[in-house]
Protein backbone atom coordinates (compact mmCIF):
# COMPACT_ATOMS: atom_id res chain seq x y z
CA UNK A 1 0.00 0.00 0.00
CA UNK A 2 1.46 3.42 -0.86
CA UNK A 3 0.08 6.25 1.24
CA UNK A 4 -0.03 9.54 -1.22
CA UNK A 5 0.63 12.51 1.16
CA UNK A 6 -1.38 16.05 -0.47
CA UNK A 7 0.14 18.97 1.90
CA UNK A 8 -2.00 21.78 1.82
CA UNK A 9 -2.47 25.38 2.74
CA UNK A 10 -5.56 27.62 1.70
CA UNK A 11 -6.47 25.59 -1.33
CA UNK A 12 -9.93 25.58 -1.67
CA UNK A 13 -10.25 26.66 -5.39
CA UNK A 14 -8.06 23.63 -6.42
CA UNK A 15 -8.51 20.72 -3.38
CA UNK A 16 -11.70 18.68 -4.56
CA UNK A 17 -10.84 18.93 -8.25
CA UNK A 18 -6.65 17.67 -7.47
CA UNK A 19 -8.18 14.83 -5.54
CA UNK A 20 -10.74 13.79 -7.73
CA UNK A 21 -8.38 13.45 -10.35
CA UNK A 22 -6.43 11.45 -8.71
CA UNK A 23 -8.63 9.04 -7.62
CA UNK A 24 -10.36 8.83 -10.90
CA UNK A 25 -6.76 7.84 -12.23
CA UNK A 26 -5.46 5.79 -10.30
CA UNK A 27 -8.95 3.45 -10.15
CA UNK A 28 -7.89 2.96 -13.47
CA UNK A 29 -4.91 1.41 -13.11
CA UNK A 30 -2.86 -1.38 -11.37
CA UNK A 31 -2.57 0.91 -8.32
CA UNK A 32 -6.50 0.43 -7.75
CA UNK A 33 -6.57 -1.28 -4.42
CA UNK A 34 -2.59 -0.46 -3.82
CA UNK A 35 -3.29 3.56 -2.52
CA UNK A 36 -4.76 5.53 -0.16
CA UNK A 37 -4.83 9.84 -0.36
CA UNK A 38 -3.91 11.61 3.14
CA UNK A 39 -5.05 15.46 2.75
CA UNK A 40 -2.30 17.16 5.13
CA UNK A 41 -3.08 20.58 6.14
CA UNK A 42 -0.87 22.48 7.56
CA UNK A 43 -2.58 25.85 8.91
CA UNK A 44 -6.06 26.26 6.26
CA UNK A 45 -8.09 29.25 7.32
CA UNK A 46 -10.18 28.94 4.21
CA UNK A 47 -13.10 26.57 3.57
CA UNK A 48 -10.34 24.06 3.43
CA UNK A 49 -11.29 21.86 5.98
CA UNK A 50 -14.77 21.54 5.24
CA UNK A 51 -13.85 20.50 1.64
CA UNK A 52 -11.34 17.91 2.65
CA UNK A 53 -14.04 16.62 5.15
CA UNK A 54 -16.47 15.64 2.45
CA UNK A 55 -13.98 14.08 0.71
CA UNK A 56 -13.43 12.14 3.25
CA UNK A 57 -17.09 10.86 3.41
CA UNK A 58 -17.05 10.36 -0.20
CA UNK A 59 -14.40 8.33 -0.23
CA UNK A 60 -13.37 5.81 1.71
CA UNK A 61 -9.64 5.84 0.87
CA UNK A 62 -9.30 9.76 1.76
CA UNK A 63 -7.93 10.54 4.96
CA UNK A 64 -7.48 14.22 6.09
CA UNK A 65 -5.60 15.83 9.33
CA UNK A 66 -4.64 19.61 10.15
CA UNK A 67 -1.52 20.50 12.31
CA UNK A 68 -1.73 24.25 13.57
CA UNK A 69 1.16 25.66 11.70
CA UNK A 70 2.45 26.47 8.46
CA UNK A 71 4.89 24.17 6.90
CA UNK A 72 5.06 21.61 4.00
CA UNK A 73 8.18 20.17 6.13
CA UNK A 74 5.75 19.98 9.35
CA UNK A 75 2.85 18.32 7.09
CA UNK A 76 4.93 15.65 6.00
CA UNK A 77 6.66 14.86 8.91
CA UNK A 78 3.33 14.61 10.85
CA UNK A 79 2.28 12.21 7.82
CA UNK A 80 5.12 10.24 8.20
CA UNK A 81 4.67 9.53 12.26
CA UNK A 82 0.79 8.63 11.49
CA UNK A 83 2.11 6.10 8.88
CA UNK A 84 1.21 2.40 9.46
CA UNK A 85 1.91 1.69 4.63
CA UNK A 86 4.81 0.51 2.99
CA UNK A 87 5.49 3.01 0.98
CA UNK A 88 4.37 7.43 1.49
CA UNK A 89 6.09 10.26 -0.61
CA UNK A 90 4.25 13.53 -0.97
CA UNK A 91 2.98 15.43 -4.64
CA UNK A 92 1.82 18.74 -5.14
CA UNK A 93 -2.49 19.46 -5.50
CA UNK A 94 -2.20 21.24 -8.29
CA UNK A 95 -0.70 17.83 -9.79
CA UNK A 96 1.95 19.67 -11.74
CA UNK A 97 4.16 16.20 -11.65
CA UNK A 98 1.81 14.35 -14.04
CA UNK A 99 -0.08 11.37 -12.07
CA UNK A 100 0.95 8.76 -14.34
CA UNK A 101 4.30 9.02 -12.72
CA UNK A 102 2.57 7.10 -9.50
CA UNK A 103 1.85 3.88 -11.17
CA UNK A 104 5.90 4.73 -12.32
CA UNK A 105 7.30 5.35 -8.42
CA UNK A 106 5.07 1.81 -7.44
CA UNK A 107 6.47 0.00 -9.94
CA UNK A 108 10.15 0.65 -9.12
CA UNK A 109 9.46 0.14 -5.57
CA UNK A 110 8.85 -3.11 -6.51
CA UNK A 111 10.49 -4.10 -9.30
CA UNK A 112 13.89 -3.11 -7.94
CA UNK A 113 13.32 -2.73 -4.50
CA UNK A 114 13.90 0.62 -3.61
CA UNK A 115 13.70 2.72 -0.65
CA UNK A 116 13.53 6.29 -2.33
CA UNK A 117 12.09 6.87 -5.61
CA UNK A 118 11.12 10.88 -6.75
CA UNK A 119 10.65 12.77 -9.10
CA UNK A 120 13.41 14.75 -11.35
CA UNK A 121 12.75 17.62 -13.75
CA UNK A 122 16.20 17.89 -14.92
CA UNK A 123 16.97 14.03 -16.41
CA UNK A 124 17.50 14.17 -20.06
CA UNK A 125 13.61 12.78 -20.76
CA UNK A 126 12.13 14.50 -18.15
CA UNK A 127 9.53 16.99 -19.89
CA UNK A 128 9.04 20.72 -18.49
CA UNK A 129 5.96 23.13 -19.93
CA UNK A 130 5.57 26.04 -19.01
CA UNK A 131 8.07 27.30 -16.69
CA UNK A 132 9.89 30.67 -16.42
CA UNK A 133 13.14 31.47 -17.05
CA UNK A 134 13.20 32.71 -13.36
CA UNK A 135 12.28 29.73 -12.07
CA UNK A 136 14.29 27.79 -14.03
CA UNK A 137 17.85 29.79 -13.53
CA UNK A 138 17.01 29.28 -9.17
CA UNK A 139 16.30 25.81 -9.42
CA UNK A 140 19.34 24.87 -11.57
CA UNK A 141 21.41 27.33 -9.49
CA UNK A 142 20.35 25.73 -6.42
CA UNK A 143 21.06 22.17 -7.38
CA UNK A 144 23.95 22.93 -8.11
CA UNK A 145 25.16 24.65 -4.93
CA UNK A 146 23.57 21.13 -3.33
CA UNK A 147 25.88 18.98 -5.76
CA UNK A 148 29.13 21.69 -4.98
CA UNK A 149 28.46 22.34 -1.15
CA UNK A 150 26.63 19.20 0.35
CA UNK A 151 27.92 16.40 -2.47
CA UNK A 152 24.68 14.59 -3.48
CA UNK A 153 25.02 12.79 -6.78
CA UNK A 154 20.60 13.46 -6.99
CA UNK A 155 20.00 16.15 -9.62
CA UNK A 156 16.33 17.97 -8.42
CA UNK A 157 16.13 18.03 -4.81
CA UNK A 158 13.28 20.95 -5.27
CA UNK A 159 10.73 18.51 -7.25
CA UNK A 160 7.21 17.95 -5.37
CA UNK A 161 7.71 14.22 -5.82
CA UNK A 162 8.90 12.22 -3.45
CA UNK A 163 8.39 8.39 -1.95
CA UNK A 164 10.30 6.66 0.63
CA UNK A 165 9.46 3.05 2.36
CA UNK A 166 8.02 3.18 5.91
CA UNK A 167 10.80 2.21 7.66
CA UNK A 168 13.50 4.79 5.87
CA UNK A 169 11.31 7.69 6.25
CA UNK A 170 11.23 7.21 9.89
CA UNK A 171 14.62 6.83 10.19
CA UNK A 172 15.06 10.26 8.28
CA UNK A 173 12.70 11.86 10.30
CA UNK A 174 14.63 10.99 13.85
CA UNK A 175 17.53 12.36 11.98
CA UNK A 176 16.22 15.23 10.35
CA UNK A 177 16.20 18.63 11.81
CA UNK A 178 13.04 20.36 12.43
CA UNK A 179 12.80 22.98 9.71
CA UNK A 180 9.07 22.92 9.06
CA UNK A 181 9.25 24.43 5.70
CA UNK A 182 9.67 22.80 1.78
CA UNK A 183 13.49 22.41 2.52
CA UNK A 184 13.10 19.77 4.51
CA UNK A 185 11.76 17.43 2.16
CA UNK A 186 15.10 18.49 0.45
CA UNK A 187 16.97 17.38 3.77
CA UNK A 188 15.40 13.61 3.98
CA UNK A 189 16.97 13.45 0.17
CA UNK A 190 20.68 15.01 1.33
CA UNK A 191 21.18 13.30 4.42
CA UNK A 192 19.70 9.41 3.06
CA UNK A 193 22.65 9.87 0.26
CA UNK A 194 24.98 10.63 3.18
CA UNK A 195 24.43 7.37 4.54
CA UNK A 196 25.09 5.85 1.98
CA UNK A 197 20.97 4.61 1.02
CA UNK A 198 20.13 4.42 -2.76
CA UNK A 199 17.49 7.44 -4.53
CA UNK A 200 16.12 6.32 -7.54
CA UNK A 201 15.25 9.42 -9.71
CA UNK A 202 12.85 8.88 -12.59
CA UNK A 203 11.99 11.85 -15.45
CA UNK A 204 8.73 13.09 -14.90
CA UNK A 205 6.44 15.68 -17.06
CA UNK A 206 6.01 18.59 -15.10
CA UNK A 207 4.16 21.60 -15.63
CA UNK A 208 4.16 24.99 -13.97
CA UNK A 209 1.26 26.05 -12.58
CA UNK A 210 0.88 30.17 -13.27
CA UNK A 211 -1.10 30.87 -10.17
CA UNK A 212 1.61 29.16 -7.80
CA UNK A 213 1.55 30.66 -4.53
CA UNK A 214 5.04 29.90 -4.14
CA UNK A 215 7.56 33.03 -3.46
CA UNK A 216 10.28 31.82 -5.49
CA UNK A 217 12.64 34.94 -4.12
CA UNK A 218 11.86 34.16 -0.38
CA UNK A 219 12.51 30.60 -0.76
CA UNK A 220 15.33 30.70 -2.70
CA UNK A 221 16.85 33.04 0.53
CA UNK A 222 14.98 30.10 2.72
CA UNK A 223 16.97 27.72 0.79
CA UNK A 224 20.27 29.12 0.59
CA UNK A 225 20.18 29.88 4.60
CA UNK A 226 19.28 25.67 4.63
CA UNK A 227 21.74 24.38 2.59
CA UNK A 228 24.88 26.85 4.08
CA UNK A 229 23.86 25.16 7.68
CA UNK A 230 24.29 21.78 5.99
CA UNK A 231 27.45 22.83 4.12
CA UNK A 232 28.65 23.78 7.60
CA UNK A 233 27.30 20.99 9.65
CA UNK A 234 29.26 18.44 7.19
CA UNK A 235 32.56 20.64 7.22
CA UNK A 236 32.47 19.92 10.76
CA UNK A 237 31.87 16.15 10.99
Amino acid sequence: MINIIIPVLNEESSLRKGIETTINFLDGTDLKDEYKITIADNGSTDNTPNIANSLIKKYDNVYYFKVSQKGVGLAFREAINRNKDDFIGYMDIDLATDISHLVDVYNTFKDLNVKIVVGSRLLPDSKVFGRSITREITSRVLNILLRLWLKVGFSDAMCGFKFYSRDVAEMLVKNCSNNNGWFYCAEMMIRAEWIGIKIVEIPVEWHDDPNSKVKIGKLSMNYLHDIYNLYIEKKRR
